[in-house]
């Protein structure tokens, strides 16, 4: 399970966007989560004291996937400040007709949820697909 150091937080409500310094891969990644039990008004933070949580990331809100060709698995993410991921990975394990999961050197085991059934998920098939990366905090 990967170990990240959240930088700085953006709340809305329970909505949090996490700019976070991923501690083994020494990466930044943006990600989404949710406190259902804190809400708080819009506002954002600076992390000044450094706390490292393990994490568990997914990728949701994925509504077009295709069978792709590529060479490397790599995730993208272009838009500063956002949870969007473009995403070109070989598939680890289908659970069901809409969700399967991949392995990334940076985030580990990710789950992914698609929006649609689709019927060509299969172990080892690349695929790629946009979605925004949620983490989930295991010591949060």
């Amino acid at each position: 399970m990967p170990k990240a150091r959240i930088r700085e937080v953006k709340y809305d409500g329970y909505e949090r966007l996490y700019l976070l310094d991923l501690i083994e891969s020494n990466n930044k990644v943006c990600a989404y989560g949710l406190e259902y039990d804190n809400y708080v008004k819009s506002g954002s933070e600076v992390i000044k004291e450094i706390v490292e949580k393990e994490c568990n990331f997914s990728i949701e809100w994925v509504n077009k996937i295709r069978v792709a060709s590529f060479e490397v698995d790599e995730i993208i993410q272009d838009k500063p400040g956002s949870s969007h991921t473009v995403c070109n990975v070989t598939i680890s394990k289908v659970i069901d007709s809409d969700s399967f999961e991949w392995f990334s050197k940076y985030l580990g085991k990710v789950t992914t949820e698609i929006e649609n059934d689709v019927d060509f998920l299969e172990v080892g098939i690349k695929v790629s697909f946009t979605g925004n990366l949620r983490v989930y905090f295991e010591n949060l």
